[in-house]
C-alpha cells in the first residue's frame, strides 16, 4: 500500500501534468490522494505545492547520471561505444520526459526547481568533462574549450531527438546514431 506521500507525490505529477502546476491547488491534490481538503494533511508532509513540485521534479522530471545509465559505467574503453551510450541514455530520458514537457517548461519558473535543476546539470556536466578530458581530442584544452566541445559532441544528437519525426529524406535512429558515433569517436580519439 502507497503511503500518503507516495499517493501526494503520485497525483501531483498527473495533476500538474493535466493542468499546469499553476492551476493546481493543494485542495485539488489532496481530493486525487485521499484526504479530506483544507484539513491540514498535505501539510503534515510538505511544507508547500513548491516544495513537493521539487520533490516531484527530483523523482520524476530531472535526470541524473544514474537516470540515463551511466554513472559508474564509463570509461569502456571504447569511445564509440561510451558515445552510443551516452547517446541512448539521452534519447530515453527524451521519451520519458516528452509528456512531461509543458510542466517542466512551467516549473523552470521557480528558482526552486532551477536550482535544483542546475545541480543536477552541473553533476552531469561534471561527468561528461572527466569523461571528454580522457579523450585525445580534449587533453590540451582548457575547461571552457572542454564544455564548448562537449556541446559540440552531443548538440547533434540533441538535434536530433528534439527533430524526430519531422525529419525526412529516412534518417531512422539507427543511421543517425551509426553516422553520430562515427564520426565523434573517430574526431575524439585522433585528436587536432
Amino acid at each position: 500500500m502507497r503511503s500518503t506521500r507516495e499517493r501526494l507525490r503520485e497525483e501531483a505529477l498527473r495533476l500538474f501534468v493535466e493542468k499546469g502546476y499553476a492551476a493546481t491547488t493543494i485542495a485539488d491534490i489532496e481530493r486525487a490522494a485521499g484526504l479530506a481538503p483544507r484539513t491540514g494533511g498535505f501539510y503534515r508532509h510538505f511544507a508547500s505545492k513548491i516544495e513537493l513540485a521539487a520533490e516531484v521534479g527530483r523523482e520524476s522530471v530531472i535526470e541524473t547520471r544514474a537516470d540515463l545509465g551511466f554513472d559508474g559505467v564509463l570509461p569502456l574503453g571504447d569511445t564509440r561505444a561510451e558515445l552510443v551510450l551516452i547517446a541512448k541514455g539521452y534519447r530515453q530520458a527524451a521519451d520519458r520526459q516528452a509528456p512531461l514537457m509543458d510542466l517542466i517548461i512551467e516549473l523552470r519558473k521557480h528558482e526552486e526547481i532551477r536550482a535544483l535543476e542546475q545541480q543536477v546539470t552541473d553533476d552531469l556536466l561534471v561527468a561528461l568533462l572527466d569523461w571528454l578530458g580522457e579523450k585525445k581530442l580534449a587533453r590540451r584544452k582548457s575547461r571552457a574549450q572542454r564544455t564548448a566541445l562537449l556541446m559540440n559532441v552531443f548538440g547533434g544528437w540533441f538535434f536530433y531527438l528534439s527533430k524526430r519525426g519531422a525529419i525526412e529524406a529516412g534518417v531512422t535512429e539507427e543511421i543517425m546514431l551509426e553516422e553520430w558515433a562515427d564520426f565523434w569517436a573517430r574526431a575524439l580519439d585522433e585528436g587536432d
